[in-house]
């Protein structure tokens, strides 16, 4: 066992991971990393007014904006691309290939062990949905998901501007946004790992 994922894994090491992907990627660790880091500014914004807060909250807010808008800008370019360049097809029919066992196998080597290893269950699950889907309605359902996080942060600065202008606490909306923000790179920055697999199979 381990066999594809061997060689996957030494693809990697010579090659690292391949933009977009690794681009894509890192903007949803950042929608995780910008949601601790407003948390923590509205935790202390609550504590009284202060100008400076209130000012590193909007530029919190605007940077995960501008991170998620990114985001889907670049799948929406490499959809574009690989629809031009028929590159869908390949992935689909190395999809079809991928031994999901043995490539676990290899990703699991190096995580830190617990009961519910959900980075290799999201591994898994994205493997099993592009099988069955095909890998281009992954994506399409990947850019759902981005939309639907730009929402979450248009609510969740919703919630906080109409907080800031009653005084009125919503501590309920900011625990939501914030868990699903958090979520995001076990989806995401995944799915760069997913892709990867495919990418260097037939290395």
């Amino acid at each position: 066992m381990g066999v594809q994922g061997d060689r996957i894994f030494a693809a990697i090491q010579q090659r690292g991971f391949p933009d977009p992907w690794s681009a894509f990627g890192e903007c949803l660790s950042w929608e995780s990393a910008y949601a601790v880091q407003l948390k923590q500014a509205i935790d202390q914004a609550r504590k009284g007014p202060d100008e400076p807060l209130a000012r590193a909250v909007s530029d919190l807010f605007a940077k995960k904006t501008a991170n998620l808008a990114n985001a889907r800008k670049l799948l929406d370019d490499v959809l574009t691309e690989y629809d031009q360049n028929g590159m869908w097809q390949v992935l689909d029919e190395r999809a079809a290939r991928l031994d999901i066992d043995d490539v676990s196998e290899r990703w699991a080597h190096g995580l830190v062990e617990h009961p519910f290893p959900i980075a290799l269950l999201s591994l898994q699950f994205n493997w099993r949905y592009m099988k069955e889907h095909g890998v281009r309605a992954f994506y399409e359902m990947t850019s759902r998901y981005i939309d639907d996080l730009s929402a979450g942060n248009r609510r969740w600065g919703d919630a906080w501007a109409a907080e800031a202008a009653t005084g009125i606490i919503d501590r309920v909306t900011t625990v939501e946004c914030d868990l699903a923000s958090e979520e995001a790179p076990m989806h995401c920055d995944i799915c760069k790992k997913t892709i990867t697999a495919l990418l260097y199979l037939d290395e």
